[in-house]
């Protein structure tokens, strides 16, 4: 596998019923290498809420 395990994932906040929930939106190639290898945590950006939305709506 070749995907860099540095470069970070990207995960929206989204609303359901006005609870938060979180989706990971880029990165799942590094999400399964990691987990192959055993490793616990990759960078991510998180995307609030406001963030998530105005992406959706472009």
């Amino acid at each position: 596998m070749q995907t860099d395990l540095d470069k970070p994932v990207i995960i929206a906040t989204m609303q359901f019923d006005g609870n938060p929930a979180l989706l990971l939106i880029d990165g799942v190639h590094r999400m399964y290498r990691a987990m192959s290898e055993g490793v616990l945590t990759l960078p991510a950006y998180i995307l609030t809420a406001d963030e998530t939305a105005k992406v959706r709506d472009r």
